[in-house]
């Protein structure tokens, strides 16, 4: 499903990053890899962590808490650092693309969030393919957490 909305927004945003040209050969699409990468593993982690009602309202029509925004500028900055590291794009080109990029996914997936009402997390467990089974991640996350506090 998060295939689907990476791909409407290579259309909707593809154009604007593409008349940069410090993009490698191939760039759109490891440009989009990086972020769907970065965004699964920042939304997963926050999950672990317990913090769905800072996911519900990033992806909300409200306006966003403060910890919502640290979870959008967790995602942004992961999103700069992967496309320096991994694509070996300079700290401007990267910080360009994704003052872009990671507003119109979180305009995105709010949009598919919205289908439901404001407490309903399923799309975003539809998204990223956590299935909404909240015991498989409270385990999850009492072992990680028992593990991590040895």
């Amino acid at each position: 499903m998060l295939e689907q909305i990476m791909n409407s927004l290579k259309s909707e945003v593809g154009g604007k990053l593409s008349d940069n040209s410090d993009l490698p050969a191939g760039g759109m699409e490891k440009i989009f890899n990086t972020l769907s990468d970065v965004v699964k593993k920042e939304v997963t982690g926050q999950m672990l962590s317990g913090n769905l009602s800072h996911l519900m309202n990033l992806f909300s029509n409200q306006p966003n808490t403060d910890q919502a925004n640290v979870i959008q500028s967790n995602i942004h900055s992961g999103f700069v650092g992967d496309l320096m590291s991994k694509l070996g794009l300079s700290q401007e080109t990267s910080a360009s693309i994704a003052t872009t990029a990671v507003p119109a996914l979180i305009d995105a997936i709010t949009r598919k969030n919205s289908t439901t009402p404001d407490n309903d997390p399923s799309p975003l467990h539809e998204l990223f393919g956590t299935g909404g089974n909240s015991e498989i991640f409270a385990t999850a996350k009492n072992l990680l957490g028992g593990f991590l506090n040895k």
